[in-house]
């Protein structure tokens, strides 16, 4: 018998995701901007067992260090238009009551105390089922025109940043309030007592901080932290905060790779091998015979143009493809905006592809594994690729780029063999966020975490924010 898998909902707030393929019959994302649409959809995958539900975000869109914006971004829908995703999550908390809910905020965009106080409030809504997706931004090109930034931010110094914005996170979650510090007392005039209430003091490079956490603690007190990213920077930003990490390999050998690495991050870190749950993205077709599944896959890549792939990869790694020459390699190719999804192009091999090849292969290698075949072929493949790589779980792609039709043939045709194969569990995971997808026994941070010397309690006296 398998590891029970960890099972998410890959979406973001716009009319056409990773795969391009709104357009498909299947597909209905013309509402996408309203909240019956979602509610059906995250209603739906929760009914199924799903244990989470993952929204992304693009906060920019497809833009050249020049400025310019491809056609393509607005003709096909690529990131564009992107609505809020941090407003959504209230409305679907409080009406699909079990899965978890991840939500995407960036270090590079937010501020602190905003991003620390918006977390709360939606912990409090959902009764301790929301995780926060620790980002630093992609679209760094649109960024520094829309938002106002001086210049595109090194990749380096973008995880140095967000360390400083987790760090003072970290202080006012566990640090601004003792766990008793609400009194409620009508007879005393007492609501709060004010030396369980505490200044928080953070001086840093990046931000700085003096004053009270205006938010009451919630069940979870720090959210969930996911984090995507397996650069350098980003693993070792892994290895001393995540609780779970968000992979893309599209390749089972390279996702090993991967897992080990990550895995050893962590021991290093001082931590135990495994307190993170590592999450690959993945996609799933499935017919009736293993050829029919093929040919629609194929259907579905054939579909995609090359202008669209270009448009979505010029967003998220900063290279603009379809202005190279196809027939260089990416040996010369550099980005501090998307190391990630640069090295995820490579050969299997670690040699360079051809520009041409990349642009061709782009739409079978956006979204991670792809799974293809009947519901028997694709359960082998799965336990296949578990046991090769010990992956927690995957992060499922809408196939149709939106609505409920992107999962309905995995939810009834391989879920079932799934679970009979006992890689997912008979009954859903219920709890906090971090029960659900860490298996802890309770909501809290675990005693690993950094975040824990904030805290105020006899073992550990006060903080270093007090």
């Amino acid at each position: 018998m398998g590891k029970e898998l960890i099972l998410g909902a890959f979406e973001e707030f716009l009319p056409n995701f990773i795969s391009n393929t709104w357009h498909h019959p299947r597909s209905n994302t013309r509402d996408f901007a309203t909240l019956p649409y979602w509610q059906r959809l995250v209603g739906a995958v929760e009914k199924a067992g799903f244990d989470f539900f993952f929204l992304a975000e693009a906060i920019g869109y497809p833009m050249d260090s020049e400025g310019r914006v491809p056609s393509a971004v607005v003709r096909e829908a690529v990131q564009f238009p992107t609505h809020d995703p941090l407003t959504l999550m209230p409305a679907i908390a409080a009406t699909v009551p079990r899965i978890a809910l991840v939500c995407t905020a960036s270090t590079t965009a937010q501020t602190p105390l905003l991003n620390a106080r918006t977390f709360t409030t939606l912990d409090h809504i959902s009764e301790g089922r929301i995780s926060w997706n620790i980002v630093t931004s992609d679209h760094q090109h649109a960024l520094v025109k829309i938002l106002g930034l001086r210049d595109v931010t090194p990749h380096d110094e973008r995880y140095a940043r967000a360390d400083e914005f987790v760090q003072l996170n970290l202080q006012l979650w566990e640090g601004g309030w003792e766990d008793d510090a609400i009194k409620y007392d009508k007879e005393a005039k007492v609501f709060f007592d004010p030396d369980k209430v505490h200044r928080i003091f953070f001086d840093g490079k990046y931000f700085n901080f003096d004053g009270f956490f205006q938010a009451i603690p919630s069940l979870q007190r720090t959210p969930t932290l996911f984090q995507a990213g397996t650069s350098k920077a980003g693993v070792a930003f892994a290895a001393k905060y995540a609780e779970c990490v968000f992979t893309q390999d599209h390749d089972a050998d390279r996702l090993k790779d991967t897992v080990i690495r990550l895995r050893a991050a962590v021991v290093e870190a001082g931590r135990p091998s495994d307190s993170l749950k590592i999450i690959n993205c993945a996609s799933f077709v499935v017919a009736s015979s293993d050829v029919e599944a093929t040919r629609v896959r194929q259907e579905l890549w054939d579909s995609v143009t090359r202008e669209s792939v270009a448009a979505l990869f010029l967003g998220w790694a900063g290279v603009d493809l379809s202005a190279l020459d196809p027939e260089d390699t990416l040996d010369n190719v550099s980005t501090d905006v998307g190391q990630t999804l640069l090295a995820l192009r490579l050969n299997a091999d670690g040699s360079s592809p051809t520009i041409g090849e990349v642009l061709d292969r782009l739409p079978s290698t956006m979204a991670g594994l792809s799974f293809t075949g009947t519901p028997q072929s694709i359960a082998d493949e799965v336990e296949r690729v578990v046991n090769l790589t010990d992956i927690d779980g995957f992060l499922v792609e809408n196939i149709y780029s939106g609505g409920v039709e992107g999962y309905l043939d995995f939810i009834e045709q391989v879920m079932p063999e799934l679970r009979r194969r006992g890689l997912l569990p008979n009954e859903p995971r219920t709890g906090s966020a971090r029960e659900i997808l860490t298996g802890s026994q309770g909501p809290q941070l675990p005693e690993w975490h950094p975040g824990v010397q904030y805290r105020h309690n006899a073992s550990r006296g006060q903080s270093s924010g007090s």
